[in-house]
């Protein structure tokens, strides 16, 4: 076989050759971390400390052995560091054959070679990507290496009651340093706060890596035992509890935002552009964080006899309103006529009538606040009024927010009444 020929001209030939070869790295690797300081710290803890011992035979109870499950290791093929993390299971495996049983193993970057190395070394490969939702119904060891966060999620998740949480351990990232290090990603807020909300029953024992970089560096971030202990009286498994704590969540996200002074108007159009606000702050009057004022805008398309109309009402950190205006534009589309609201409120603190350097603007037209936030793509018309409104945004820091009607009936209200005292 010439070893120099194209790789297609013998696929088979050279994933069987690349997997011998990755066998014999993999046996030089485990020999390299069983005889390192991190691996030996790691062996030692389980054989001596009294907690890990504790959770350990709490958690088999009348059971002989735990199921392993590997997630999230990557490619042995393509990474060096993969192979050293599989090399930490193995030596597990090897070293306490009196509670591990058999090891499953599932990553979407798995190679053809890594499959059959897999299946050398006694391993499970997995053929269905179960996206870390397993079910744990039997002791289980989760062993994550470099998940990402909202694959911890997934995991939670699925395993999110007591019975289920109460027979896992997680080998994984340490929950407090994935608090620290997550992105604010609505990808991860799902396991941001399954991760507050496990951690008072978590019992968290951090496995030391040696002052070797190559060990230090072995896995993404710190990593840890994590072992849970819910009392069955507590209420983590009801379905209500995610939906509360979003909302809370979000909430807080909000007014975290709007307490950045460096976030620009633009940064805000791409928050809530994508992101959509909790229900409890579109219901009812967002509080005012400091430094801002506010500005609900209401607009009204002509229809029949009545001729369109926009409205506007200034509030100050208070609440206290301490300025309105109301005007009519003969058009029909209720989005150009709250523009044109929005317009005039813009105006007025440019012109410095408001005094205001940060804005918070709530309108209850939802397609008005996604267009001033740059998603949808406007028509003509609708295009010619956002520039205006454009133009004005480039002079002050805004927020552009969305409600429902029920906190907008102050401009709404104003909108069809008779008169405005204040109207320019």
């Amino acid at each position: 076989m010439d070893f120099g020929e194209n790789i297609e001209s013998n696929v088979e030939f050279h994933i069987k050759d690349e997997a011998k070869r990755l066998l014999k790295e993999i046996e030089l690797v485990k020999k390299n971390v069983e005889n390192s300081k991190f691996y030996t710290g790691m062996r030692l803890d389980l054989k001596e400390n009294d907690t890990i011992q504790k959770k350990i035979f709490g958690l088999l109870g009348s059971t002989k052995k735990f199921q392993v499950v590997i997630y999230g290791l990557g490619s042995t093929e393509y990474s060096f560091r993969s192979q050293f993390q599989l090399a930490v299971a193995l030596l597990l495996k090897q070293d306490f054959p009196n509670w591990i049983d058999n090891i499953e193993i599932y990553d979407p970057c798995m190679s053809p070679a890594d499959i059959i190395v897999f299946k050398k070394l006694g391993l499970e490969v997995l053929t269905v990507d179960e996206n870390c939702k397993r079910t744990a119904q039997r002791p289980t060891i989760f062993y994550m290496p470099n998940p990402y966060f909202y694959l911890v999620g997934n995991l939670l998740g699925a395993n999110w009651s007591s019975s289920c949480l109460n027979q896992i351990c997680l080998l994984t990232n340490s929950f407090h340093t994935m608090l620290s290090e997550m992105p604010q990603a609505s990808q991860n807020l799902e396991t941001r706060l399954r991760l507050l909300e496990v951690l008072d029953f978590t019992t968290e024992i951090d496995i030391k890596t040696s002052d070797s970089q190559m060990y230090a560096n072995l896995f993404s971030t710190e990593i840890a035992w994590h072992f849970f202990d819910v009392d069955p009286k507590i209420d983590i498994d009801k379905p209500e509890w995610y939906w509360l704590y979003m909302q809370r969540y979000l909430e807080d996200v909000f007014l975290e935002d709007m307490g950045k002074d460096h976030l620009t108007g633009t940064q805000f159009a791409n928050i809530f552009g994508v992101e959509r606000g909790p229900r409890r702050l579109r219901c009812n009057k967002v509080p005012h964080p400091p430094g801002w004022i506010k500005l609900n805008i209401c607009g009204i398309g002509t229809k029949g006899d009545q001729i369109g109309r926009c409205s506007g009402i200034f509030k100050d950190e208070k609440g206290k309103c301490f300025d309105m205006y109301k005007g009519d534009i003969d058009v029909e589309d209720n989005v150009i006529a709250g523009l044109e609201a929005l317009k005039l409120g813009l105006a007025r603190c440019v012109e410095g009538r408001t005094n205001a350097e940060k804005l918070i603007v709530e309108s209850d037209n939802v397609i008005l606040v996604q267009y001033v936030n740059g998603r949808p793509e406007p028509n003509e018309t609708t295009m010619h009024k956002l520039t205006e409104v454009f133009d004005l945004l480039k002079c002050i820091t805004c927020a552009v927010y969305h409600i429902y009607e029920e906190a907008n009936e102050a401009a709404r209200d104003l909108v069809l009444s008779a008169e405005c005292p204040n109207s320019a």
